[in-house]
């Protein structure tokens, strides 16, 4: 096999790898850190860890519950619509540093991935809960997403995944759609 054929087909697996790891951890830390208070009570202590549930489980899924978007805030305001693009590349240094050993392309491609998600996040979560018409808005890929996250605010213990929505279907957390929340969907434009 010609080296850059080999290079090219090892780049395109450590990606699609990188993007179910992604999806897991996606899944898990909305799952368990952000609608979930820890048992134990030197983790549910931390003031860190209150601010992100808070934030969360109380701001966030108050705000858009009963309705799913809304006029747009100032910035700053936007009560958990955003991810932290600079603050994802600095907490994915431990998987990188537990790549390097074995490939530098999975060590690369795992921050690479990360940068993409939250960047992907950030618009799609931002159109969803204060839609402007962004380009993609009419896209069937982007109103998947949008439905599947939209069930998640009417059922919030299903559909953790935001941009990439594979961890739900591997943990078995996806929301069945009910015909009330097929009317909403309408209603929202994203049916």
């Amino acid at each position: 096999m010609p080296l850059a054929l080999s290079l090219a087909l090892q780049t395109a697996g450590w990606f699609v790898a990188m993007v179910v790891l992604m999806s897991l951890l996606e899944h898990q830390i909305h799952c368990r850190l952000m609608h979930k208070m820890p048992r134990f009570p030197l983790f549910r202590d931390l003031k860190a860890r209150k601010r992100v549930f808070t934030s969360h489980a109380v701001e966030h899924h108050s705000q858009y519950r009963q309705h799913f978007h809304d006029d747009p805030m100032p910035p700053g305001e936007d009560r958990g619509i955003r991810l932290n693009v600079r603050e994802g590349l600095i907490e994915s240094l431990p998987v990188v540093i537990a790549l390097a050993p074995f490939s530098t392309i999975g060590a690369v491609m795992f921050p690479s991935v990360v940068c993409l998600h939250h960047c992907i996040w950030n618009q799609i979560h931002l159109e969803m809960h204060q839609p402007q018409k962004r380009f993609f808005a009419n896209w069937s890929a982007y109103k998947f997403v949008a439905r599947h996250h939209f069930l998640h605010h009417r059922h919030p213990d299903k559909n953790f995944n935001v941009a990439f929505p594979i961890g739900d279907w591997l943990f078995g957390t996806v929301a069945r759609v009910t015909d009330e929340d097929r009317v909403a969907m309408e209603a929202e434009g994203i049916a």
